[in-house]
């Protein structure tokens, strides 16, 4: 597999939406030049959007989001299972690159390569705006923080921008994993129902 995101520091931001009818993406490179775009495959309507955020709201299905290289061909397909505690990484062929795994609480997660062995791990403060990305080897890799992402952005919109810092050179798949641990947070944590 082809290195992806190979940036020290990859950036993910989210177009500023009031009430968004679907999650979308814009992934940067350090210099802020688009290297993929993610984007929600199914739209709910707006009467959907504001029935999730009712407390008595039953939890969003599946969540299949597609990224797209700058040509817009699909380089990776995203899978955030019912539960929020699972998320697979498809290539364009439909073969598995990863898995990202919840294990225990929402501050822990495991990276799994297609073959299931673990390729990193990562844990979050308590706040769970800063993750700390180790290989299986235990050397720390990567740093996944929730930016600010302005006063109008933050106050009226569920738009949230993500920093990836890579601490080290690092692999296939375990690069990709890390990127898109950043969309899954923020699918499972912070971002639009």
């Amino acid at each position: 597999m082809d290195v992806l995101f190979d940036s020290p520091v990859v950036r993910l931001r989210q177009p500023g939406k009031i009430l968004p009818t679907q999650a979308s993406y814009e992934i940067l490179d350090d210099k802020r030049n688009r290297l993929a775009f993610a984007t929600e495959t199914d739209r709910r309507t707006r009467l959907q959007m504001l029935k999730a955020t009712l407390p008595t709201a039953p939890p969003p299905g599946a969540r299949i989001l597609t990224v797209t290289g700058t040509d817009d061909q699909a380089i990776l397909l995203l899978t955030r299972h019912p539960n929020g505690r699972l998320a697979e990484v498809h290539g364009p062929d439909g073969g598995l690159v990863g898995r990202i795994r919840a294990t225990g609480t929402t501050r822990h997660y495991k990276l799994t390569d297609d073959q299931e062995q673990v390729v990193a791990t990562a844990v979050g403060e308590l706040s769970l705006k800063h993750f700390q990305v180790t290989a299986a080897s235990g050397a720390r890799i990567a740093h996944v923080s929730k930016t600010w992402a302005g006063p109008v952005k933050e106050w009226l919109t569920p738009s949230d921008h993500y920093k990836i810092e890579f601490n080290r050179d690092i692999s296939e798949p375990a690069r990709t994993l890390t990127v898109m641990l950043a969309i899954m947070l923020d699918l499972s944590l912070f971002g639009p129902m």
